[in-house]
């Protein structure tokens, strides 16, 4: 198969998708990583110059997936002109995937938002569409959970990557979201997982052959400790 993951900006992936898109590299699928804007306001330097920085630190985070397309439409201007629309329509349907990973049109950054209904716009009902977590897990109802544990320590490797983005922060946030997500699922502590969501509609209405398991399913017992309860 085919995975493309999409980020807004450089470092998205890493966070959001990162343990999902190395099980699939891992299965031996072919992996697409794109990024949609250039990353211009993520920090106080000249634009050209942050955006070159940020550019080699997604082409090093990401090394281990594939070699990242990189589309430098305007960052936090995401959608605001038609063109947008055509230069990611373009490029997707270029790669024509059997699955995209993408952001939640529910998260709280302008343009993860806007890249989400860009690409649902671009595909229409010829290639479906995973949801990653929005920031927090705030006005998210996942349906699926990956279990990441295995592929945990190169998500943070992937995340230290960007130094311009004070990245130990987002590697805090990675273990806090990653670990409740598991314990969501009754996973015991130490495990991490990746939620995600998938809303069906024609011919799209069951995606499971083409996802990886879910984590494994644990009781709850008060006698009987199974896994984080």
């Amino acid at each position: 198969m085919k995975i493309l993951a999409l980020g807004a900006h450089p470092d998205d992936i890493e966070i959001f998708m990162y343990g999902l898109v190395c099980i699939y590299k891992n299965e031996g699928n072919q992996v697409f990583t794109m990024i949609a804007t250039d990353g211009a306001k993520g920090g106080s330097q000249e634009d050209g110059l942050l955006t070159k920085q940020r550019a080699k630190e997604t082409t090093a985070g990401l090394k281990d997936l594939s070699t990242p397309i990189f589309l430098n439409l305007p960052d936090s201007e995401l959608g605001e002109d038609p063109i947008h629309q055509k230069i990611i329509k373009e490029n997707v349907l270029n790669i024509m995937p059997d699955l995209i990973i993408t952001h939640s049109q529910l998260d709280y950054h302008a343009d993860h938002r806007s890249l989400s209904l860009l690409t649902s716009n671009s595909v229409s009902h010829y290639i479906p569409i995973l949801y990653c977590d929005t920031l927090m897990g705030i006005n998210f109802q996942p349906n699926y959970y990956f279990d990441i544990t295995d592929h945990f320590e190169k998500k943070k490797e992937a995340i230290l990557r960007h130094n311009s983005q004070s990245p130990q922060r987002f590697v805090d946030l990675s273990k806090l979201m990653n670990s409740y997500r598991a314990a969501q699922c009754n996973a015991p502590q130490g495990k991490y997982a990746e939620a995600y969501s998938f809303s069906p509609s024609f011919p799209f209405t069951d995606i499971r052959e083409i996802l990886p398991p879910s984590l494994k399913v644990r009781p709850f017992h008060i006698d009987n400790q199974n896994g984080f309860l």
